[in-house]
């Protein structure tokens, strides 16, 4: 098109949208606007009129109250095409224009929202169009992605909205967060988690926009306006107030410190109301689940800068000691009841075991707050798991049902997972030995748990394992070896101490051989598809990768064990399973080549099964190993190889396996697998077992310039 079609399109779009409004539906007119913002955009630097649409935009909304709802609707489009990222290709040139965008026009757009909004404030229900229009601007202008990064919401320094330092005539003016409390007050939903929408963004802008009294008087009356709302229950029985409450409190400590009123009667204040809020508010998870998030979040962070050993010294320290324990102990038993109605039929929701995500995020949240006052939320956190377990005793002495058993066995994960997230939580800069004691009865506590759990299995008593308590029983073990267990485990000499009174585990050795006990157990136990299996390996593997682990797992009887009967797990029947395998198989070559003294042997002994494999097979014509009985062994062998080829990291012990598959002609057979045309799986897995065998994976095919390793490796690769 020509600067004249251009014109021509921009101006017939506008003249539409201007003379014709009333006629059109309102997604219409959203969709001509959006074209004609893409218009704007690609014509900026062009047709220098393209600048001048939001001008006339913004003079169109004084002609009435209908035009005004018009102007804002527009405007809202356009702030939203601005920011939404177009193809790469186009990239470069639109973040020019959106430069330009943000720094001579979105100040206005903000602008004429907030007047629109103050104008419809005191205007009934006449203006409520208005009103919510204006609120979603102002949503979406303070929502711009000002420094052109898109940053992930996840971390905390990311969230802060780097609104640029030329609206500070419009934000840092007396009485401008009074209108926004006060709408909320006033203005039913939808319109008043409108206004908290705001708010939350408000209250995300960069501390270094306010000076430093502007920033007091700022988080003054933010704090004041909060802790009205939470102590009177101001609009909180609508799911959206409600949750964008909880957005507003977390965030608005994420950002603010809140040093400067820690010695005003309103911290206080805040953080009652938030203490008392958070107790009712931790026990609707099923009425509104993406809640718990934020509520822990903000506690997390008034916990980060508690000194649990010294509240006195500290403002509010009194307010702060008492809660964070309440908070641990009454996150964890709202989810054990809201597991509890799920599986008695008296909740319509999901479990809340079913989001592992979820759940492992709230968790390590709760951890962080326990560890500010560790004492007492170490207490209660044991007080509540050995309650269950008495309770799930005497299910267990009364013959109760299959039904109830797992439904009990659900609802204990949560204090094995609470036991876990506290254990994980430990920061070794700051931990004390009455710490490391406490983690040693709630794990000593959480293996009691697991121990009858398992006794319970082995009677056939009460049906099935339970899948939730498995995964946080394996969450357990992994983060008492992250944490317990390594090169700074000498440190950690109370919880051992401590451990062996309990249990008799009185070293790491003990603990990994109960670890690696358990991991072979699982196997033996849980079929393939389960996520129990999934997460067993993970563990596997993670004990496989650490420098200190794997050789103390290598001394293990177990290990010995395992390295001479690798293959008799069910696992490992499954043909399509190749992440499981590949986890599997990597870690074994790692514990397998821990000790370099006696690679060799025991290296011969591990391949043997896998040698006489090969041997069968190649006596086999290509027909045979086509066969439907034949072809899922050569599949499982194929990706075992490749599997225990990744973790070979060094040069000798890729020389081992080369001298072994080269010898007797082994490699024949994976070169007649890469000529199955007619089989596509079996030709993938060789191909895939042939690009982990000639990839240089740590420099471990640079052979010595006498060997003819290398020629060997090329002429084999070439038969390929």
């Amino acid at each position: 098109m020509d600067d004249e079609q251009k014109t021509d399109l921009r101006v017939s779009l506008f003249a539409a949208i201007q003379d014709k409004f009333a006629e059109l539906p309102g997604f219409l007119i959203d969709d001509i606007t959006r074209t004609l913002a893409l218009v704007v955009m690609f014509t900026w630097f062009d047709l220098p009129e393209s600048k001048g649409v939001i001008d006339r935009i913004l003079e169109m909304g004084s002609t009435s109250d209908s035009h005004e709802i018009l102007a804002l609707q527009m405007m809202r489009s356009f702030v939203e095409e601005f920011n939404k990222e177009l193809p790469p290709k186009y990239i470069s040139k639109q973040r020019r224009v959106v430069v330009t965008f943000r720094d001579k026009q979105l100040k206005s757009i903000f602008e004429h929202g907030l007047r629109a909004m103050r104008t419809a404030i005191g205007g009934g229900l006449d203006k409520r169009a208005m009103l919510s229009q204006a609120l979603l601007v102002q949503r979406d202008c303070l929502g711009f992605d000002f420094i052109g990064l898109a940053p992930d919401e996840a971390s905390d320094e990311a969230v802060a909205i780097q609104i640029p330092s030329t609206w500070k005539d419009l934000i840092q003016v007396e009485g401008f967060l009074d209108a926004y409390f006060e709408g909320y007050a006033h203005c039913g939903p939808p319109l008043s988690s409108q206004f908290v929408e705001v708010l939350v963004l408000v209250a995300s802008i960069r501390r270094s926009f306010y000076t430093e009294a502007v920033r007091i008087g700022f988080v003054k009356r933010m704090s004041a306006g909060i802790a009205e709302i939470l102590a009177g229950g101001v609009g909180l029985d609508d799911v959206d107030n409600y949750h964008h409450v909880c957005r507003l409190l977390a965030r608005f400590r994420c950002i603010h410190t809140l040093v400067e009123i820690e010695d005003a009667p309103v911290y206080r204040a805040l953080l009652v109301a938030a203490a008392a809020f958070t107790a009712t508010g931790l026990g609707l998870w099923e009425w509104s689940a993406n809640s718990v998030a934020p509520l822990l979040t903000f506690w997390a962070k008034v916990a980060a800068a508690h000194d649990g050993r010294d509240s006195s010294a500290e403002a509010c320290g009194d307010v702060i000691a008492a809660t964070l324990p309440r908070v641990v102990g009454q996150h964890v038993r709202a989810m054990v009841e809201a597991t509890a109605r799920v599986a008695g039929g008296d909740s319509l929701g999901d479990s809340p075991l079913e989001n592992t995500d979820a759940l492992l995020e709230n968790m390590a949240l709760a951890g962080s707050i326990a560890r500010a006052a560790y004492a007492a939320s170490a207490a209660a956190v044991l007080a509540l798991a050995r309650a269950m377990a008495g309770e799930y005793h005497a299910l267990l002495n009364g013959a109760a049902g299959a039904d109830a058993v797992a439904a009990c066995e659900a609802q204990l994960a949560w204090p094995v997972y609470a036991v876990a997230q506290c254990i994980g939580a430990r920061q070794p800069y700051r931990a004390q030995p009455d710490d490391d004691r406490a983690d040693a009865d709630m794990f000593a506590a959480a293996l009691e748990l697991d121990h009858v759990a398992r006794q319970r299995l082995q009677r056939g008593v009460g049906g099935a394992p339970s899948e939730a308590l498995e995964l946080a029983v394996l969450h357990l073990l992994h983060s008492f070896r992250a944490t317990y267990i390594g090169e700074q485990g000498y440190k950690a000499a109370a919880v051992y101490a401590r451990l062996a009174e309990l249990v008799g585990l009185r070293d790491a050795g003990h603990v990994l051989a109960l670890v690696v006990d358990r991991l072979l157990f699982n196997l033996r136990t849980w079929p393939p598809p389960s996520p129990v299996v999934h997460r067993t390996l993970q563990l596997f593997h993670d004990l496989s990768v650490g420098y200190v682990s794997v050789r103390q797992v290598a001394r293990l009887d177990a290990a010995a064990a395992l390295l001479a009967a690798h293959a008799d797990f069910r696992f490992l029947g499954a043909v399509d399973a190749f992440k499981p395998r590949a986890l599997y198989y990597a870690g074994l070559a790692r514990i397998l080549f821990s000790a370099p003294d006696a690679a060799p042997p025991a290296f011969a002994a591990f391949v043997r099964p896998w040698a006489r494999l090969i041997d069968d097979l190649a006596l086999m014509s290509d027909a045979q190993l086509a066969a439907d009985h034949v072809r899922p062994g050569l599949l499982r062998l194929l990706r075992d190889l490749r599997g225990f080829l990744s973790a070979v990291s060094s040069k000798g012990h890729y020389a081992l396996f080369f001298a072994w598959i080269s010898a007797a002609q082994r490699m024949r057979l994976v070169h007649r697998c890469v000529a199955m045309a007619a089989d596509g799986c079996v030709q993938i897995a060789a191909l895939k077992f042939m690009a982990e065998f000639v990839f240089n994976r740590t420099q471990r095919l640079n052979f010595d310039v006498a060997s003819p390793n290398g020629v060997l490796i090329f002429r084999e690769a070439s038969r390929a």
